[in-house]
């Protein structure tokens, strides 16, 4: 446990991540996998900068109001998202993903990864 600014105790799971970085905003629900935490850090590690996730782990209200299917990964601690703010980036991130996940989706602003055990591997884009 790392303790931040405000003294308040976080639990590290890998070198550069901490398990509320993967939690749902609404609710605190915090049971990501340990193996997608284990490949963020190792996509970090290739590309050797920072990354933010976007969203994590997300209870059913949370990933009701974002639109995202019932079926989501994110529910199951499985997925994550990672910002991604420019095409440059974007590019240098999906090189990292690739060699890490073979599940991912590319979005305009973020890329979606997950380890999910019942779903295949697959690459899609968001529309």
């Amino acid at each position: 446990m790392i303790k931040s600014a405000m003294d308040v105790e976080r639990e590290q799971l890998s070198k550069n991540f901490f398990r509320d970085e993967f939690s749902c905003p609404c609710c605190g629900k915090d049971d990501v996998k340990d193996d997608l935490a284990r490949r963020v850090q190792e996509v970090r590690d290739l590309l050797e900068k920072s990354i933010t996730i976007n969203s994590g782990v997300r209870c059913s209200a949370h990933n009701k109001s974002v639109g995202s299917k019932e079926s989501s990964s994110h529910l199951t601690g499985y997925a994550a998202d990672i910002r991604c703010d420019s095409s440059f980036y974007r590019k240098e991130l999906l090189t990292a993903v690739s060699k890490v996940f073979d599940r991912f989706g590319i979005a305009q602003s973020f890329i979606h990864v997950d380890v999910d055990p019942n779903k295949s591997a697959s690459c899609w884009l968001y529309t």
